[in-house]
């Protein structure tokens, strides 16, 4: 018999396909699990199926799906046991079955039967139910006898032993402490960082092609309080640049069409928003003792020169400002550098120009572009996106340092 064995995990299939071996069935193991989560799971679980089918010299399939959404699309609006678990199962035996019947396998099954902890009838009867649906007969067992010689057998081979059944649901993955929005972003920084950006306040003042993008990208990088501070409203010429500007939006105030963009896309972000302009006069009214880091992405000379003073005088914040970004086309020409260091940008010395004359001698790092300014008057997203993107990242390498 040419079976499809549909794996959860390496342990699980462990005494299935020995049981098989004993019956003179020589599974092809199958792989296909995007209930899992996080990545890191994922990862782990997945290996661990490729691991045992080397080790037991056995051929095996793989769709290699990690995608929360397909999950999330699976399931509905079924996020409740028992419920959610009969989804779950369904969308793989779904994939199984569609997946026999298309390479010419005799019958399918599934690991998902050997343990005590899964819901062992609904899993036969959604088998038997795609099995009708395909035409390939579902390959019923009750393994659960074997479930603890199974996990022997996984310890004797070192395969990785999960701790959980696998959703973001489960108790495992709801335990962990860093939001499942982020598990890329964690693989590359680790958890201790997810969790230091987490709890990270961040201020940005202006929010046009600089700023916006720059809010975006720290919310999207999971900073976990964020201040927005721009007095205009969404106009026409600002669709080609600024993120919340759209042709839903035109009219609309900027900083709440941000705030809701930005809540949108992490719901628990905590969004200040000021329909404000920014000046000496009313500094005292943005919490600046509060923040972390300030993001200068002001145009006005005066107001920049006002944040950058109130930011010195504040002690444990630290600002990273924007320079000019206007009537540049080359993104790649973006540099970051002490005020004092830069070079090849008017916005740049004009701001030296004015700290000086109020007696600053403070440092800070910039963004600033050395390219020559274009004859014609105007900006490109290609450049402000860019210098955002730039000041998000200061701040993220910035908490990185600290770990």
């Amino acid at each position: 018999m040419r079976l499809l064995f549909h794996c959860c995990c390496g342990p699980c299939a462990t005494a299935c396909v020995e049981n098989l071996h004993a019956e003179g069935i020589a599974p092809t193991l199958f792989w296909y699990n995007p209930n899992i989560h996080p990545l890191a799971e994922y990862q782990c679980r997945r290996d661990a199926f490729a691991a045992f089918a080397a080790a037991k010299n056995l051929q095996q399939e793989m769709i290699d799906t990690y995608d929360e959404q397909v999950f999330l699309s699976g399931i509905g609006s079924e996020t409740e046991a028992p419920q959610r678990c009969g989804q779950c199962y369904r969308m793989r035996l779904e994939q199984a079955a569609a997946y026999a019947a298309e390479k010419g396998f005799d019958a399918f099954s599934t690991s998902l039967l050997i343990s005590p902890y899964q819901k062992h009838d609904m899993i036969r009867s959604i088998g038997e139910e795609m099995a009708a649906r395909f035409g390939i007969p579902f390959f019923y067992r009750d393994f659960r006898p074997l479930f603890r010689q199974s996990r022997d057998q996984a310890r004797a081979l070192g395969l990785y032993m999960q701790k959980y059944c696998g959703c973001m649901f489960s108790a495992g993955a709801a335990e962990s402490s860093v939001n499942p929005l982020f598990q890329r972003l964690a693989l590359l920084t680790g958890d201790a960082v997810l969790e230091k950006l987490a709890r990270a306040n961040v201020l940005v003042v202006g929010v046009g092609g600089v700023g916006s993008w720059c809010a975006e990208a720290l919310v999207r990088s999971g900073i976990g309080r964020i201040g927005i501070v721009d007095f205009d409203t969404v106009c026409a010429s600002n669709v080609n640049r600024q993120v919340q500007a759209t042709s839903l939006t035109l009219g609309h105030v900027k900083v709440e069409a941000l705030k809701q963009r930005l809540l949108e896309i992490n719901p628990r972000c905590e969004v200040t928003a000021w329909k404000e302009v920014f000046s000496k006069e009313n500094a005292a009214g943005f919490s600046i003792e509060h923040a972390d880091y300030v993001i200068d992405a002001i145009d006005s000379l005066n107001h920049k020169l006002d944040l950058i003073e109130t930011c010195s005088g504040t002690a444990g914040v630290k600002i990273f400002s924007s320079m000019g970004m206007a009537q540049k086309l080359d993104p790649t020409r973006i540099r970051t550098a002490d005020i004092w260091e830069t070079h090849g940008c008017p916005l740049a010395r004009l701001v030296r120009q004015g700290l000086r004359k109020r007696g600053f001698g403070g440092r800070f790092t910039v963004v600033y572009s050395d390219e020559r300014l274009v004859k014609n008057k105007g900006s490109a997203v290609t450049v402000t996106a860019s210098a955002g993107m730039t000041l998000a990242s200061l701040v993220l390498r910035d908490i990185m340092e600290k770990r």
